[in-house]
């Protein structure tokens, strides 16, 4: 593994530098999700607080467990 180590200005090692080839590999033997990933659930995590939302303003029903479950 070809690794550059990051310095502060009195020397002190702050970071790794991981070529991105290998943080790939790494990323994907520790099952970590990408960046696109990342935003999907972010998204899905934003629409379920808003459909929470208008339940709470009784613009839509309250989603019974069957359903919820089936989404899954």
């Amino acid at each position: 593994m070809n690794l550059q180590y990051l310095a502060d200005h009195a020397g002190n090692v702050t970071g790794v530098f991981i070529p991105i080839q290998e943080w790939e590999g790494i990323r994907k033997q520790l099952h970590l999700p990408d960046e696109s990933q990342k935003t999907l659930h972010r998204q899905e995590l934003l629409e379920a607080f808003e459909q929470m939302k208008m339940v709470k303003e009784g613009k839509i029903p309250k989603p019974n467990l069957n359903d919820f479950l089936n989404e899954l």
